[in-house]
């Protein structure tokens, strides 16, 4: 989730829009030994197109080129956070992806070319017209100037689905772009008072730079529950944690966030797609509509769960099967939401076992407190008029430290 302007603006209830995982609250299950998932599936995943497909052409300048597969999408069942599941299977075609997240350097000459509007200024860390800051990542851009961007550059955004791809380095399911190593100054643009030049830390899977950390990135697809895609909604989900973040769990290449398409913050931005041409699908599959398609072989499911035919089951017992909703061709759910039942009133508790936490990084602050209730949103003004500074936040609760 993007943080408030003294690090930037954020999104989640989007925790819902955010439902950070691993709160420092209330952690979630402790997850196994590896986070590194084995499918359990008939066909490899990520299996390079049959020999008598023809051979993409090469990668745009600055673009890594990534195999299509059949990739497990999402975190296990003792793993993560709700909107995280299930594990799905997933059929990519192959694509390319920037090694980098787009520059403000770049996004300046898309301005001066009068295809994208400039970008939004008010937050201390916008990087505004700030020469020094020519190869740091663009932020402070909204939805559609991101995509207005890639447009110039002849490219698009990512699927949510590409970029936890790329992210995870396929089904190697890497917790952080890089490993499972926890993020540090050795790794990525974390925990740290403002954005860094882009690739200024070793490339993790694919050869891809700064997927976890720096800033997030917007991708093309709408939020909705998994394992549909959504075609309608109110927000947009980006991915990979930024340089504001003081909690690893940010940073976590499974995490889902949103943000409504016209807000922005100084740590958001962008990184740009591009398909593959002519279409390459994995094994197993064939290209239909535009997409890839499995059309034999068993689906993959979580391990310790098998396909019986109709759904992946654990132990012999089939799981609750969702609603069938309507699909478009391309398989995208048209299925919405139900409404959201009606938020509590907000209100406060003491949590003085994060005293030390406040005492350490919000001077004159040094009681924590934690508000429930009402919405993201609704909190924000409450602890404000607490004369409260927010620490870190889940999508039922914002930690917050005060004066006393």
């Amino acid at each position: 989730m993007l943080r408030a302007v003294d690090r930037p603006v954020l999104l989640l209830p989007l925790l819902a829009a955010v439902a950070l995982g691993c709160s420092t609250e209330t952690p979630p299950a402790p997850a196994p030994a590896s986070t590194h998932v084995t499918a359990t599936a008939a066909a490899p995943a990520t299996a390079p197109a049959t020999a008598s497909a023809p051979a993409p052409v090469p990668p745009p300048e600055g673009m890594i080129a990534l195999p299509p597969a059949i990739y497990l999408m999402g975190s296990r069942a003792l793993e993560g956070l709700p909107e995280e599941k299930p594990m799905h299977e997933v059929v990519l075609a192959g694509f390319y992806l920037d090694r980098t997240e787009v520059t403000v350097a770049a996004y300046r000459a898309c301005v001066a070319a009068g295809a994208c509007t400039p970008a939004h200024t008010g937050e201390s860390f916008c990087p505004g017209d700030a020469p020094d800051k020519a190869n740091h990542p663009i932020s402070c851009i909204d939805f559609h100037q991101a995509e207005a961007y890639c447009a110039f550059a002849g490219k698009r955004l990512p699927t949510e689905r590409e970029w936890e791809y790329a992210a995870r380095s396929g089904n190697e399911h890497h917790k952080f772009s890089w490993g499972d190593d926890p993020p540090d100054e050795k790794h990525a643009c974390y925990d740290h008072p403002g954005s860094c030049p882009v690739a200024s830390f070793p490339a993790g899977g694919f050869g891809l730079h700064d997927m976890s950390g720096n800033v997030w990135e917007w991708t093309s697809t709408v939020y909705g529950p998994y394992p549909d895609v959504a075609t309608t909604g109110t927000h947009r989900v980006y991915r990979g944690g930024s340089w504001s973040r003081r909690f690893p769990k940010w940073l976590r290449t499974a995490l889902r966030n949103r943000y409504e398409p016209h807000k922005w913050s100084a740590s958001l931005g962008v990184r740009c797609a591009k398909s593959q041409t002519p279409l390459t699908c994995p094994p197993d599959t064939e290209a239909r509509g535009g997409a890839c398609v499995r059309v034999k072989g068993e689906p993959l499911c979580e391990p310790g769960r098998s396909w019986n035919g109709k759904a992946c089951s654990l132990r012999g017992v089939v799981l609750p099967a969702r609603a069938e909703a309507t699909t478009s061709p391309a398989g995208a759910s048209t299925a919405t939401p139900d409404a959201p039942a009606s938020p509590a009133p907000v209100h406060r508790t003491r949590t003085p076992r994060f005293d030390d936490d406040c005492k350490a990084h919000y001077a004159g602050h040094p009681a924590a407190y934690r508000y429930e209730g009402g919405t993201f949103y609704s909190r924000n003004p409450v602890i404000a008029g607490d004369g409260c500074t927010k620490r870190d936040m889940g999508e039922n609760w914002t930690s917050a430290c005060c004066s006393g």
